[in-house]
């Protein structure tokens, strides 16, 4: 069930490398990623964190900020995802879109859901827009454990790559890269984004904050989750990185997330 609640504020300032500015049209989350470390950002309660409640005054707030704002670039969205499935009912995040898109704010959207699609119009009437794509995994097995209310991996290579197609700046965001993946899987993983078009692959490891791996290993069967143990006991990301530079050179710019871009 969505709740509705008005907000106050539309746009915070972002520490985030990139960033200017954050923007969250709803609290809350209803993908209910397991590694979701949000509620630690934001102290939130775990289990409390997939109640979505939706800001439905946002965009007007927003137009009055905007009046005095500088332009900078707005991170839609830095602790939930804009594209939810309460956007389809709601429409918050196309409707801030088009706010913003009167100021010609720059902006760069995160997301897990093939919604985004429906906003490619006005996305690309922006001077400068980018869209991430969050892939932690091809594996539909684990999406469905770690990730049970966002859309499949085949539905989030399709949107990218129908963006790409539509002249949009489209990055993967590949993280949290799980610990199951194999390094000889890492090429599959590079070949797919860059078959879907995107310009850039953003990679991030699975940040353990308080509760984190509890909420994980809980989701995995026994046989996945002495795999998670193992693997993360031998420090794997250092292992899937390496690869992952091994197989971008020379075809697609890689950035290790939250620090460079």
């Amino acid at each position: 069930m969505i709740k509705e609640k008005w907000c106050k504020t539309a746009l915070s300032p972002s520490k985030l490398p990139g960033l200017d500015y954050s923007l969250n049209p709803y609290s809350g989350c209803s993908h209910a990623c397991r590694y979701c470390y949000v509620p630690n950002v934001i102290h939130v309660e775990r289990n409390k964190w997939n109640e979505v409640y939706a800001k439905i005054n946002i965009p007007t707030v927003l137009q009055k900020e905007l009046r005095n704002k500088r332009r900078g670039v707005v991170g839609i969205s830095t602790v939930t995802d804009p594209y939810q499935p309460a956007e389809k009912k709601y429409k918050l995040t196309e409707k801030c879109l088009l706010v913003l898109l009167k100021k010609d704010f720059p902006i760069d959207i995160q997301t897990k859901s093939d919604l985004v699609i429906r906003d490619m119009e006005i996305i690309k009437r922006f001077s400068r827009a980018a869209v991430g794509i969050t892939i932690t995994s091809l594996n539909e097995d684990d999406i469905n454990l770690l990730e049970p209310g966002a859309p499949s991996a085949e539905r989030r290579l399709s949107a990218a790559r129908e963006l790409s197609e539509g002249g949009v700046y489209v990055y993967v965001f590949f993280g949290p890269v799980f610990p199951d993946i194999e390094v000889n899987e890492v090429r599959e993983y590079v070949n797919a984004f860059i078959d879907a078009g995107v310009k850039e692959i953003m990679i991030d490891s699975l940040h353990l904050k308080e509760g984190v791996l509890e909420s994980v290993l809980s989701a995995l069967p026994d046989e996945k989750r002495d795999i998670f143990i193992k693997r993360l006991g031998e420090n794997y990301y250092d292992e899937i990185l390496s690869e992952v530079k091994r197989q971008c050179k020379g075809k697609i710019t890689l950035t290790e997330a939250f620090g460079y871009r």
